[in-house]
């Protein structure tokens, strides 16, 4: 496999995931998996990819399994997710002839529920946990299939709906070009029943929490998802997380908010290494 910027895919019994490997100037010191939510993807974590470099960090930047430029017929249980992701840093692995690695797991949104799961399944080969604007379960209506079939018509479909829905939750406006970023693949032939799975499977929250594993809580301190309800399960599942509020972040500072970010980042990496 070459180390790239471009997009690279691994098939997983016909599954294929998405991603990207960025190889530092510098020697290697460390290794970063960025896994995206449903609504972002590998682009939208450029702006942190020169401080990591710089921090001599490999960066696999990963598409959650069914969104971005992945196959969108992927299952959307939280385990197979997560063995599909640790799929790909395994091949980067052998690849680099580096076996037994660990990885700093950073993820974003609903995603961050993923990461808890890798967590659980390979605790030996975890560095750190990394929770961005984390989101460990969605509104108890889209139990209800007619509840997520509209939202996807009326808040997904309508391109003015969605830049509405992506400004709110990002607390600041955003430029055409990202926001047509985050809508297209979403915009995929048969991503209407995926997302239908993502939001079905996404109502339950995780099974467990981060366990004794080194982990930092990036919230938005104004992130309208992140409600008392979800703040208080956050609290429970990351519990011991050294945890950050930007308080002027939305749902997306990768995008919003990159520079403290960057900061946070660049101190976590020092001080777990």
């Amino acid at each position: 496999m070459l180390l790239t910027e471009e997009s690279l895919y691994l098939s997983f019994s016909g599954i294929r995931v998405h991603f990207r490997v960025v190889r530092p100037d510098v020697p290697i010191h460390s290794r970063i998996m960025l896994l995206a939510s449903p609504l972002i993807s590998a682009f939208h974590w450029r702006k942190l990819l020169p401080e990591l470099s710089g921090l001599g960090c490999l960066a696999v930047l990963m598409d959650m399994p069914g969104f971005g430029r992945s196959d969108p017929n992927a299952p959307q249980d939280t385990d197979t997710r997560a063995n599909l992701a640790w799929g790909v840093l395994d091949e980067v692995d052998r690849a680099m002839d580096a076996p037994l690695s660990l990885w700093h797991l950073a993820a974003h949104g609903s995603a961050c529920t993923t990461l808890l799961r890798m967590g659980a399944l390979y605790p030996d080969s975890v560095k750190s946990q990394i929770h961005i604007a984390p989101l460990f379960s969605v509104d108890r209506r889209f139990r209800r299939p007619e509840a997520r079939e509209r939202f996807y018509d009326d808040s997904i479909r309508r391109s003015d709906s969605f830049k509405r829905l992506i400004e709110s939750w990002a607390g600041f406006p955003m430029d055409d070009f990202i926001v047509d970023r985050m809508r297209g693949p979403l915009m995929r032939p048969n991503m209407g029943k995926t997302f239908d799975r993502m939001l079905r499977n996404a109502v339950a929250p995780p099974r467990e929490g981060v366990g004794f594993c080194p982990a930092m809580a990036l919230l938005g301190g104004r992130d309208p998802l992140l409600d008392e309800a979800r703040l208080s399960q956050a609290h429970t599942l990351l519990r011991g997380a050294e945890t950050h509020r930007l308080a002027s972040a939305g749902h997306f500072p990768m995008e919003t908010h990159s520079k403290a970010l960057r900061d946070y980042l660049r101190g976590w990496l020092r001080y777990n290494e």
